[in-house]
């Protein structure tokens, strides 16, 4: 029998292979998912409760923070509780030295904005980890949700009205302290809605853990150490999560951002692949492969 070890080697060889034949561009730009969202679809988040908009002009003064609450069934729910909770926080990090310019994150009209002024950078996070009324994560807040809907789920549906530039996205999934798993993408700006899936199946394989470039738009995949620290291969497990953020550009590397997010749900495994910035995660390119192998092996 093959070593898990040695199906990761093989899996991300196919990987590469496909790299370089061109399949990702297939991939890129697509406005996808010919499905049912509402139909296939788990919540995590439909911004239809509203969120006050924060404004932060201060760089270096940590940013600020709010969250909000709703028993609507439209914000991710902990196990037991009585309503989801979203928060919220959005940090200045560079003003290029004009104290007026700002970094802004908030949620109105079914979508969730995040903005930075010209020739600005900032950080904005989207965070839902229990009743806690704080950004400050409880990395078990939701006390084990089952994300995967007992394995008919597959992956986060993304979807995005308008982004017009590219920045770094990071979605971190959080079982509890000491198994959690971190992925950095590169998004590509976005002119007209796009829906993007994001597989649940880079978050769970431990023998991603540490990569760096893995794919086209991938920067890094990070899970924790024994004591919650990164660098180790312990790994979330979805069907027992306690805590889900979405960084926007976490480092502030890109200026002038304006981008919108129109929902946020878990969703099968599309027939179409369009992933985040064009990256296709090595999990989503090995389930494609061991289907085709069953295929030509029956």
């Amino acid at each position: 029998m093959m070593s898990e070890e040695q199906q990761f080697l093989n899996d991300y060889s196919f990987l590469k292979e496909l790299e370089m034949k061109g399949e990702m561009k297939l991939m890129v730009g697509t406005a996808l998912l010919g499905m049912s969202m509402s139909a296939n679809a788990a919540i995590i988040d439909l911004f239809t409760t509203d969120q006050a908009e924060l404004s932060d002009g201060t760089v270096g003064g940590g940013g600020v923070s709010s969250s909000v609450s709703s028993g609507l069934g439209d914000i991710l729910t902990g196990v037991g509780d009585a309503a989801g909770e979203r928060d919220l926080f959005v940090e200045l990090l560079d003003n290029d030295g004009v104290p007026t310019r700002e970094a802004t994150i908030g949620v109105a009209g079914g979508v969730l904005d995040f903005s930075v002024d010209s020739l600005a950078a900032g950080t904005g996070t989207v965070q839902w980890d229990g009743l806690d009324g704080s950004i400050a994560l409880d990395p078990d807040g939701l006390g084990g949700v089952d994300l995967t809907a007992g394995g008919t789920l597959s992956g986060f549906g993304v979807t995005t009205l308008f982004s017009d530039a590219g920045y770094e996205f990071l979605v971190g999934a959080y079982t509890d302290a000491t198994h959690w798993t971190e992925i950095s993408f590169s998004a590509s700006a976005v002119n007209s809605a796009t829906t993007s899936f994001i597989p649940f199946s880079g978050f769970t394989n431990p023998f991603l853990c540490g990569a760096v470039n893995p794919a086209p738009g991938v920067n890094s995949i990070t899970c924790s150490d024994a004591v919650g620290a990164p660098g180790g291969t312990q790994v979330v497990d979805f069907t027992n999560l306690g805590a889900l953020e979405f960084v926007i550009d976490p480092n502030g590397g890109s200026t002038s951002i304006d981008l919108t997010l129109d929902q946020i749900t878990t969703i099968p495994e599309p027939s179409v692949l369009g992933l985040m910035g064009a990256g296709l995660l090595a999990g989503g390119l090995v389930a494609r492969r061991n289907k085709k192998n069953k295929a030509a092996s029956a």
